[in-house]
């Protein structure tokens, strides 16, 4: 199945979507949803093996996607920007628990999400679950977001490296997801933006398939950012493609 593409523009930032179903998974779980003039993107991974994973990343992106396109976020600071996309993910959790609650089809059904909001000089990001926010910078990349998983947990306190936890049997199982309780608490961060950085919003079917520094090398790339997602779609394919993987990539202008 081709990937579904997506992107838009604008003076300031070049931005570039990807998802596509992988080549073990019979359908789609992932969403992906970019703001045509490159504001925003949102990203989410319905949960792999609860009905209706598809259904939850759908009213994932919707409803925060919705709810960005009709805010008034510029000229506000990042702490308020922060404040409003927190919201719009407490409002998306909401929905997919009353919709997994009252539909039998869709009992259990979840979702993680990734949401970035980009201003001149800040990168403002709220997520939940394991899907990831990298920055890469003059060559580094560093992970922006923390998993919310099981074994990240593990890793904090010590009790796993993190190169046990890539390969970790329940490296996917969640402590947070989107439609899993009634009440979620995303995290949030504000990350700094200078000109030349590449920003990464990705499912776990990338970074299950590609360790840091294969995803560095394709982001060090200096292609168009539609070659690079299309590479690091391929790339996962080629290590088996165990899940559908999305990746959504923005690069900041001069």
């Amino acid at each position: 199945m081709a990937a579904e593409r997506g992107g838009s523009q604008n003076p300031a930032r070049e931005c570039a979507a990807r998802t596509h179903v992988g080549r073990v998974r019979a359908r789609n779980e992932d969403a992906i949803l970019v703001d045509p003039l490159g504001r925003w993107a949102i990203l989410a991974d319905g949960m792999g093996g609860y009905r209706g994973g598809d259904v939850a990343a759908r009213i994932a992106v919707e409803t925060i996607g919705r709810r960005l396109a009709a805010e008034p976020l510029a000229g506000l600071d990042a702490h308020a920007v922060a404040g409003r996309v927190a919201q719009s993910v407490g409002q998306a959790n909401e929905r997919i628990w009353i919709e997994g609650y009252s539909n039998p089809e869709l009992t259990g059904m979840g979702s993680t999400v990734v949401v970035v909001v980009f201003q001149p000089d800040a990168a403002i990001s709220v997520h939940v679950g394991d899907s990831r926010l990298y920055r890469w910078r003059g060559g580094d990349l560093k992970q922006l977001t923390a998993d919310h998983t099981v074994v990240q947990e593990q890793v904090d306190e010590g009790l796993m490296s993190p190169g046990s936890a890539r390969h970790a049997p329940m490296r996917s199982m969640l402590t947070r997801g989107l439609g899993v309780m009634d009440i979620v608490e995303p995290e949030i961060g504000v990350h700094a933006v200078k000109t030349g950085d590449v920003f990464l919003l990705c499912s776990d079917g990338l970074t299950d398939m590609l360790d840091d520094e294969e995803i560095c090398a394709r982001l060090s790339s200096g292609d168009a950012v539609e070659v690079i997602a299309e590479r690091l779609i391929d790339a996962a394919n080629d290590q088996g493609g165990r899940d559908n993987v999305s990746v959504v990539i923005v690069r900041v202008r001069g």
